[in-house]
Formats: C-alpha cells, structure tokens, sequence
C-alpha cells in the first residue's frame, strides 16, 4: 500500500483538474503558490510536482518570471486542438479497433454503462465532478488496446486540454443543445461492431460538436488521407 505521502500529490492533481474544468478556477486565472498552499492544504514540493502534470495536459501554462496560471482560451488554440484531436484520436482509436480483444470490449463496456448512469450535473448547476472522472476514463478505455503508449499518451493530454472548452460551453447552455449521451453510444456500438471506419466518423463528429457550438462560424472539411481522418478548419 502507498505510503499518504506518496498519494498526496494524486489528490491535489485531482482536485486542482475538477476545480479547473468546473470553472472553480476560471481561465486565465493566475495560480501563486501562496494561495495554492492554503487552498489545498499542500506543500510548495507537492505543488511543484503537481503543476508540471497540468501543464503537460493543456491545462496550465507556465511563464518564466511570471508563475503558473489556468490556460486561457482563444479560437485559435480551439481551432488548433481540435484539428489535433482529430488527426491523433482517429489513428489511436483505429490501433485500439484493431488489437482490442474480448476483455477490451468487457471494461469499454462497463465504463460506458457506468457513465451512462453517472448524472452529468450536480445539484447546484455544476459540470459533476464525478462525470468528469467517468468521462475521462470512457474515453481512455476507448484507446486503451492501441499498443502505441506513445500515442495513446498524446491524445489522453489533447482531450484533457478539450476538456476545458467543453465544459465552459455548458454554462453558456451550448452543452443543451447536443445529446452527449447518444454521441457515446454511436461511437462504442461502431468499435464494438469492429466498424473502424463507423467509428472513426462518430469519433470525429464528436470532437468536432464541441467546436461548431463554441464557434458557431467555424467549418470542418474531414477527409480520410492516407487511412487518417483529417480536419481544415476555417472560419466564416
């Protein structure tokens, strides 16, 4: 079993992730050891190994001189991102496709039931954070089979830093008006059903919804070059 010292920096990363994606700490939002070591109780040492972590998942950035804050959010990097999402997603999930066996089937479908039941709002209007984990572990088991750790690591940190522009859509009632729930189910019933192509569709759809709802201007031209799923965006 390990040691409370060993898992304290897992639980600060996690509480400063939920307090970023819902809103708690809001983009752009500088974050000064001072504060961070009375809002969560850590060390300046647990901080030090924290905020790393949340840098390399898009989350925050860091400055030389300046400190660490929450990532702000700009159509550009939007644009960007999702394009990214797009190009790495597809090649991971038609890996996972291809070398997922029946266990990898088993735990994709548990995690998407329990998501499923997993309530997407708390009771005071807030993204729930335990949607949130489920969420984020759905989308990892999707992956999961590729046998590229490489890749499968790079696309974990792209979603992550997603992550942040879809959940500031939901105050804005953007979330509303998509059915997040059927969008899953479209996109396990093609990988289970072994349709690569199917799935790589529904992925993309997914990926994409998000940006044509924060950028209502914004066009996706999705092609398939050389067995991945592109994106050009353009704004109108």
């Amino acid at each position: 079993m390990s040691s409370p010292s060993k898992t304290r920096p897992n639980q600060i990363y996690d509480l400063m992730r939920m307090d970023i994606l819902s809103g708690r700490l809001v983009p752009g939002e500088r974050l000064p050891f001072a504060e961070l070591t009375s809002r969560y109780q850590a060390s300046a040492g647990v901080l030090r190994e924290v905020l790393p972590r949340l840098v390399e998942q898009g989350l925050v950035t860091s400055e030389p001189q300046l400190g660490f804050r929450v990532i702000s959010l700009s159509e550009t990097d939007l644009l960007e991102l999702t394009e990214a999402r797009v190009l790495v997603e597809t090649a991971v999930l038609r890996q996972a496709i291809e070398h997922g066996d029946v266990a990898w089937e088993s735990r994709l479908v548990a995690s998407h039931h329990t998501l499923s039941r997993t309530p997407g709002s708390s009771s005071d209007g807030r993204i729930n954070d335990e949607w949130l984990k489920t969420h984020a572990a759905f989308h990892g088991l999707l992956l999961e089979a590729s046998p590229n750790r490489r890749l499968r690591t790079v696309a974990e940190n792209l979603r992550s830093a997603a992550e942040l522009y879809r959940c500031w859509s939901r105050p804005q009632g953007r979330e509303a008006k998509r059915d997040t729930a059927e969008e899953h189910k479209s996109i396990i019933d093609a990988a289970l059903a072994r349709d690569t192509e199917g799935a790589v569709r529904e992925l993309v759809n997914h990926i994409v919804r998000t940006t044509t709802l924060l950028l209502p201007g914004s066009q996706y031209d999705v092609q398939p070059t050389r067995g991945v799923v592109t994106a050009t965006a353009e704004t109108t």
